[in-house]
């Protein structure tokens, strides 16, 4: 037997600890000077953190502290694995798939986009004239990431199958924002959903709203082209930001030159290339493992068939209630506040149209959102006894879909390449689409000033050219960041309930209660980020404390061969505050009830007090007419209002 034993991080330019009667071979490191031969002792040789070392032979393990994965066969030195040979093998015919991703994805961007494009118009929406079926594949590809892709399964592997419902959540928000918001924002014909609230209250608090949306956007950005950069390294080992940034140039490359035609056509392409990946590896997997029955009766026995639970604690990571009823308030902040999904609904001709482009993204998300939980149970059955986690093959959940595809279905040629193509399509049209948003939102900001007076058309569109080269970049610098963020799927929500939900919640608030005015939107959109962004970091904090514990459902290792394993330490919970407990899947909720709450709380607190003008506010005497629309945007009361104008008339 033998183990590939990576050194810790800890260590730097330190002598090895002594392993009694242990043969050690060199994998992939500098420091070691006996490479190839064995080192029976004596004298430690040198190492540093990260290195990899191979045990062959051991019949003492008394000193050994490190992170250990044992395979089943005897080695010799010539045939000591690397660390692409651990992973698996990602051959030339990947590397070939992969790489035609990539170029026709360019190139039908390019294509696709090289039309008459030289107005700020043409290159943000397409003049409200691009066929229905590519727009909601692009809607679709807007929020299917390989956050998605990879984050989703582990979950399932983890946790069970209670997740399958997050797809049907997405028909609760069709109601609402096919017949209530779609039509609203066609007839504003906004660039950025943002504007209305410059209509609505003022110039100021629309900054604010767009200030917020940035930071979460290139956040989410980095997020998403990261996952996939780390799933390509693992089976292949080239370096993770050499990934990102090829990948960073092709996306901006078609999205910068192409505008949003260019993001809507090759979205088209990447979400037919995310399906077609997803089905063959989930059908040949099946086929692989013995079927159906199979697959049943090991997650069966393993307590994962949990497709409902009804309990109504919400500090439960995953119940029934947060997995429906949460994620469908997450779903409506997505597609009825979020300048991506709004900026598509002007693309496409009418109201009838962009209502058929919501149904047909429901069906779609359904069924990737399915196929994910399909695919955390099918990987769960194939390593039923030796859990890869837990014996250390991997280092995070996140890993465990690449993990199985390269190391179960890496004999067929061009399998590993096709999962791979369809991770970064997930990635790179979600990069593309946000970065062509934000050129949106921020283009709008320069509406009314002296520089956007002066822009001619074709200006127009350089100048939102630059902006989406601006923030395709900004978030590329973030991406440096994302290794020290934590699990991807709880992240994602995070970011997305902290900011999209307040966002949700502001326009609730606008649309539906008059009385509402800017004292009490500025409040309530500050309150409920402040509110849930605390709740983020107490609970990320508690997580790493210790204090804050989800236990998976249980992971055997009972088959893995001579494997040493580190049991996980599970701490008891009840030393965390209760806030930093909730699941995740209510954050967004909660921000929509706290904004809508404390907007018409202080809306209405700022009418009975006497609250002069604040920087959020109109001029009185701009806004001092009862029937005027603007008029409750006041932070002045009546009284006030009266003094002020009774000055008017008096000089």
């Amino acid at each position: 037997m033998f183990a590939i034993v990576r050194v810790p991080r800890c260590y730097q330019g330190m002598d090895l600890p002594r392993i009694a009667k242990c043969e050690i071979f060199a994998a992939s490191w500098s420091a070691l000077q006996v490479q190839g031969q064995p080192w029976r002792g004596g004298e430690s040789p040198r190492v540093d953190g990260g290195d990899l070392l191979i045990l062959h032979r051991c019949t003492s393990w008394r000193h050994l502290s490190f992170c250990v994965e044992t395979y089943p066969e005897w080695i010799t030195p010539s045939t000591a694995p690397t660390v692409q040979h651990k992973m698996g093998h990602f051959g030339v015919v990947d590397y070939v798939v992969f790489g035609g991703m990539v170029v026709c994805s360019a190139i039908v961007g390019l294509v696709m986009g090289a039309t008459k494009r030289s107005s700020a118009s043409q290159f943000l929406t397409g003049n409200g004239d691009i066929s229905t079926i590519p727009v909601a594949l692009s809607m679709l590809a807007g929020f299917l990431s390989s956050i998605t892709l990879m984050g989703q399964p582990a979950e399932v592997y983890l946790y069970g199958a209670q997740q399958w419902l997050f797809g049907f959540a997405t028909f609760l928000l069709i109601p609402i924002v096919g017949y209530y918001m779609v039509p609203f924002f066609r007839e504003k014909n906004y660039f950025s959903a943002y504007q209305y609230f410059g209509e609505r209250y003022n110039r100021k608090f629309q900054l604010l709203a767009s200030v917020l949306f940035t930071i979460q956007m290139v956040l989410y950005l980095a997020l998403v082209l990261y996952a996939p950069a780390l799933a390509l390294h693992e089976v292949t080992g080239v370096n993770t930001l050499v990934v990102v940034t090829v990948m960073y140039f092709f996306c901006l490359l078609y999205t910068v030159l192409g505008g949003v035609k260019a993001v809507i056509w090759t979205d088209s392409f990447q979400v037919i290339v995310i399906f077609v990946s997803l089905v063959v590896i989930l059908v040949k997997g099946t086929f692989d493992i013995g079927g159906v029955k199979v697959i049943w009766e090991r997650i069966d026995q393993a307590n994962r068939t949990n497709f409902f639970n009804f309990d109504t604690d919400p500090t439960e990571r995953y119940t029934t209630w947060s997995s429906f009823i949460g994620s469908g308030f997450l779903h409506m902040s997505t597609y009825g506040g979020n300048q991506l999904q709004i900026q598509r609904y002007l693309s496409v001709r009418s109201n009838k149209e962009a209502r058929k482009m919501l149904w047909i993204n429901s069906i779609g998300w359904t069924l990737v959102e399915l196929m994910c939980v399909y695919a955390g149970l099918l990987i769960f059955a194939e390593y039923f006894n030796c859990d890869p986690l837990t014996s250390h093959r991997i280092q995070h959940a996140d890993q465990i879909f690449p993990y199985y595809v390269i190391d179960k279905l890496h004999m067929y040629s061009g399998l590993p390449g096709l999962f791979i193509s369809g991770i970064f399509s997930a990635g790179l049209s979600t990069v593309s689409t946000g970065v062509n948003s934000l050129a949106a939102i921020w283009f709008a900001e320069l509406e009314g000033t002296t520089f956007r007076k002066n822009l001619t058309e074709s200006q127009g569109g350089v100048v939102v050219k630059v902006l989406a080269l601006m923030f395709g970049v900004l978030s590329y610098a973030l991406v440096f960041a994302v290794p020290y963020m934590g699990s991807l799927v709880p992240l994602a929500v995070s970011l997305s309930s902290i900011f999209a939900g307040s966002i949700l919640g502001i326009f609730l608030l606008g649309t539906m209660f008059p009385q509402s005015n800017t004292w009490g939107a500025t409040v309530g959109l500050l309150s409920s980020v402040s509110f849930v962004s605390w709740i983020c970091m107490g609970n990320s904090a508690a997580n790493k404390q210790g204090l804050i514990v989800h236990p998976p459902l249980p992971l055997s290792t009972d088959s893995c061969p001579n494997e040493i394993i580190t049991p996980a330490k599970l701490v008891q919970d009840e030393y965390a505050f209760y806030l930093f407990r909730i699941s995740y899947a209510w954050y967004c909720m909660i921000a929509i009830f706290i904004t809508v709450v404390m907007g018409l709380l202080f809306s209405y607190i700022s009418k009975k007090m006497c609250v002069w003008r604040m920087p959020f506010t109109k001029p009185a005497e701009e806004t001092n007419n009862p029937n005027d629309p603007t008029y409750n945007n006041l932070l002045l009361n009546e009284k006030e209002l009266k003094i002020i104008t009774d000055r008017k008339m008096v000089s």
